[in-house]
């Protein structure tokens, strides 16, 4: 039985941004590896992630969607399994860790209701960073001090009625105070953020299906209220630069899933709807504008607020049995947007085949569609970079990827993948204003970029004792071209970790992340991008877990060892060493 809570450190800079800030789960009946979402940089952002055992109904034949988890997402639910919920001799835990100079996460829990068909959960969560660090590698000696102190609350509830379906649903809210200064700015803001949702999955007889809402805020109430000189730019001194607002992002979904012809073939036809709708608030954004009269390129100016939407059906059809042979899912994504400007209707695929003998198999799949951006998914790349939040839709008209999975034999599996993959006015991180030096102001721009991915992993099991897996990955990059889930334009990310057990109450892991030819592009005056270098991240990891009693754990965790210094996205320098030292103890 697996433990109620892991501890982690979520650590990392950029997400799909550059570091593993997002983790693609793709649960689909098809034998297909599930999308790896761009690796992310080793923590930023320490924390204790509680993980209390709740229930969630996953049919591998009714359902295929994605999941993330991200910084603003802190509880996991692992899948029950069977017609039950799995139970646990405990209902609540504690657990809480700090490191100097100012490294601080604590994590509660407790379950209320836990029966076979019940689950209500309530859980508490706080981290808290402060470092210093220069916000450009051209004058290091220029250091900020950067500060995240952030706390959460939340409540989950599962319900299963008998073979008839499952309810499940949960709130949470988390505030959080930031300093993210700028060497022309304090930068002190507050952020909120609001979640609720609620999901029934049923089945009658060879029918499966699911319906569910979710409502997402986000907040920000000030950005900098400081003394704000823009030299050229016309922008008084002591006006606030992001107005106080809060976007509203709210979500439907609903699916449906039949059984045709033989039970034993495999076949199914299916359709899946979303309906994605931002409506956002007034607030002031940055933007690029050549046309400048004193050739400033960064233009502050007010944003209109308003409603952008995304409407989604994808239709499909799958064939064959998980195991071995051959499994195909063929699909169509159709999307239709709302309010905004550009193209209003897009169509991209949505398949996945793969064929798989004992120890060997083959996979290629298809994807895209349209991408609605909001202010919490780019904090979630880093909290330090809220300035120029673009509220726009992003396209992706094609995405390709596919590889060839050998083993395991003997405890080792290999794996060569590669893909390629075209973005249309994705937001990557930038920087703008009038001379090539950290007088520029950060922001995030939309950008068209395509080219591809290529890379092998591999990983090795000795028995529950040993377990390592590197990999090495390659994507070419240039200011339209490259990788785009790889929003610190890395060339080459190089990932290993072990985890060794030498006796069944210690658990010991290192890790080591390299990211070479980091980069962003600056627009200044002078017309041309300018390339400019974020510095190689070459991140070392190291921690240990030691059980004292089946319910009392002490861990250490160490994070960039090495002190390794580059920055996230321009103008943010990311955290030297720091880590976390505690306990945890479940009752």
């Amino acid at each position: 039985m697996k433990r109620l809570i892991n501890i982690f450190l979520l650590t990392g800079a950029l997400a799909a941004s550059a570091q593993d800030l997002s983790t693609e789960i793709t649960v689909d009946r098809t034998i297909v590896p599930a999308e790896r979402a761009a690796s992310r940089l080793t923590s930023v952002h320490p924390q204790i992630l509680s993980q209390p055992v709740a229930a969630t109904r996953i049919d591998m034949a009714e359902y295929d969607g994605p999941g993330s988890v991200t910084r603003s997402a802190r509880v996991l639910a692992p899948a029950a399994w069977a017609d039950t919920f799995a139970l646990s001799p405990y209902r609540g835990y504690v657990a809480g860790g700090y490191f100097p100079a100012y490294n601080l996460a604590l994590s509660a829990g407790y379950r209320i209701l836990q029966s076979a068909d019940t689950r209500l959960g309530v859980w508490l969560q706080f981290d808290g960073l402060s470092y210093k660090g220069a916000p450009d590698r051209e004058e290091p000696d220029s250091k900020l001090r950067f500060k995240n102190n952030t706390a959460a609350a939340g409540v989950d509830f599962d319900h299963r009625f008998g073979r008839a379906g499952v309810l499940t649903a949960g709130a949470s809210y988390s505030y959080g105070n930031i300093v993210a200064p700028t060497d022309r700015c304090v930068g002190n803001h507050d952020i909120s953020m609001a979640d609720a949702h609620a999901t029934w999955y049923g089945r009658a007889g060879s029918i499966g299906y699911h319906a569910g809402a979710r409502l997402r805020t986000f907040g920000v109430h000030e950005y900098c209220a400081g003394d704000y000189d823009l030299g050229w730019v016309p922008f008084p001194p002591g006006t606030t630069v992001r107005k106080k607002g809060t976007e509203v992002n709210y979500e439907f979904a609903a699916g449906v899933t039949a059984r045709i012809g033989r039970k034993a073939s495999g076949q199914r036809i299916g359709l899946e709807l979303k309906a994605d709708m931002l409506s956002r608030p007034d607030a002031t954004a940055i933007s690029v504008d050549e046309s400048h009269p004193y050739g400033v390129l960064r233009v502050f100016a007010p944003a209109p607020g308003g409603t952008l939407g995304v409407i989604s059906a994808t239709p499909y059809y799958t064939l064959g049995q998980s195991g071995r042979g051959l499994n195909l899912r063929l699909g169509a994504r159709v999307d239709i947007s709302t309010g905004g400007s550009g193209k209003k209707f897009h169509i991209a695929p949505a398949a996945m085949a793969s064929y798989s003998l004992d120890g060997f198999s083959v996979y290629a799949r298809a994807g895209g569609g349209e991408v609605l951006n909001t202010q919490r998914s780019l904090y979630d790349i880093t909290p330090f970079f809220p300035v120029g939040m673009q509220q726009q839709r992003s396209h992706v008209p094609l995405t390709v990827d596919g590889g060839v999975c050998i083993g395991p034999f003997a405890g080792i599996g290999v794996e060569i993948f590669g893909g390629w993959a075209r973005a249309n006015d994705w937001l990557m991180p930038a920087m703008a204003g009038m001379n090539f030096s950290s007088a520029g102001t950060p922001l995030f721009l939309p950008v068209d970029i395509k080219g591809a991915h290529a890379g092998v992993r591999a990983s090795y099991d000795y028995r529950s004792i040993v377990h390592v897996n590197a990999s090495v990955e390659f994507a070419p990059q240039k200011e339209h071209s490259g990788y785009y889930l790889w929003r610190d334009r890395a060339k080459m990310a190089v990932k290993a970790e072990a985890t060794v057990r030498p006796i069944s109450r210690l658990e010991l892991k290192a890790s080591y992340e390299l990211r070479t030819d980091r980069a962003a592009y600056g627009y200044y005056a002078t017309g041309e991008a300018q390339r400019l270098d974020l510095g190689n991240a070459g991140l070392l990891g190291f921690g240990a877990v030691y059980s004292i009693t089946p319910a009392l754990d002490v861990f250490a965790r160490g994070e960039n060892l090495l002190a390794c210094k580059y920055l996230i996205v321009p103008g943010v320098p990311a955290q030297g060493v720091h880590g976390l030292l505690g306990a945890s103890f479940r009752f």
